[in-house]
């Protein structure tokens, strides 16, 4: 009784889960002990900030191709920001999909709590509010970042595959029926509802889908970005699908749907084939063929009409008849 008398009053003096947890703030919170995480480039951040902020650049999260780093790495990296996941954190920047996008990993990485400034941080600056040079990470960690991860709440491709959640797509409609392509191929995962992000952000009173479903975007970057938007401004329970369209497009056994256009996505030498494939030539290869065999033709039939009337002449001289 003892031991179950000890657990309820644990229980009862850990901190509270609610839906403020993650959400958007249109101005600072008057909270002591409130962490300020500045996303914007390191240069801008270390000239001028809100006072106390603490530079965490969308770029430190991203390795080549916007690949994420591992969780090992980006735990450490958090470490080195002095953060330990129980703090409270604002997050601030000047681009909506950069700050989003810290904001994301931040809450998926386990942070207690997450709130995020949707007003400009450029624009506080202007209006007075107290400021002075951002303080950069170290090379060694000042904190152990020792939160759970919510791991829960991604996806990977294979467990992708076989769910049967709602997708939503964030990226541009022309994106989603493979108009634009910026990946190896166009189009959408199979079955995916489009819900671009730039029409979600400025919308009032948006239709938004119930339970929880699967979001996805072009790339990491993106995707957080959305999951944050989804979740954090407008309480979806979304869950997110990280590495995106351009993960999925990348292998070509995967399905798509589309009215896409691929031409414009492979390369000018995957684009000819050979006549042994069954492959069509290009226009301009057609032309020159054409006006080629034209040519011939009417060379061949000048020649012929120059040399017929001289045929009669040579058969009598072979004939020994001569000329009278």
């Amino acid at each position: 009784m003892r031991r179950l008398a000890a657990l309820a009053m644990l229980l009862f003096a850990l901190p509270a889960q609610s839906a403020e947890d993650f959400a958007y703030v249109r101005a600072l919170p008057p909270e002591a002990g409130l962490v300020v995480v500045d996303a914007r480039p390191l240069a801008d951040c270390a000239a001028k900030s809100l006072a106390g902020a603490r530079c965490l650049p969308a770029a430190d999260f991203l390795g080549p191709h916007k690949r994420l780093p591992s969780a090992r790495d980006l735990l450490w990296l958090l470490g080195t920001a002095g953060l330990s996941g129980e703090e409270t954190v604002l997050v601030i920047g000047q681009d909506a999909v950069a700050r989003d996008f810290v904001a994301g990993l931040l809450y998926v990485a386990g942070q207690r709590s997450v709130r995020v400034l949707s007003e400009p941080v450029g624009r506080l600056l202007e209006q007075g509010a107290a400021a002075g040079p951002g303080r950069e990470r170290g090379m060694v960690r000042e904190a152990v970042f020792a939160a759970p991860m919510r791991d829960g709440l991604l996806l990977l491709r294979g467990e992708l595959r076989v769910s049967k959640a709602t997708l939503l797509d964030g990226r541009t409609e022309n994106e989603y029926w493979g108009e634009t392509v910026r990946a190896a191929r166009g189009g959408h995962l199979p079955g995916a509802v489009s819900l671009p992000a730039l029409q979600l952000r400025g919308a009032q009173n948006p239709v938004l889908p119930e339970g929880s479903p699967v979001a996805y975007a072009h790339d990491a970057l993106e995707g957080f970005a959305y999951f944050t938007l989804l979740r954090a401004g407008h309480g979806v329970a979304a869950k997110l699908y990280a590495e995106g369209w351009a993960e999925w497009a990348a292998d070509g056994a995967l399905p798509a749907d589309s009215a896409s256009y691929p031409d414009r996505a492979q390369p000018a030498a995957e684009k000819s084939q050979s006549p042994q494939d069954g492959g069509a030539r290009s226009p301009a290869l057609l032309a020159v063929t054409l006006v080629l065999v034209v040519t011939a033709f009417i060379a061949g039939w000048y020649l012929r009409s120059r040399k017929a009337p001289l045929a009669p002449l040579a058969g009598r001289g072979a004939g020994g008849e001569g000329l009278s």
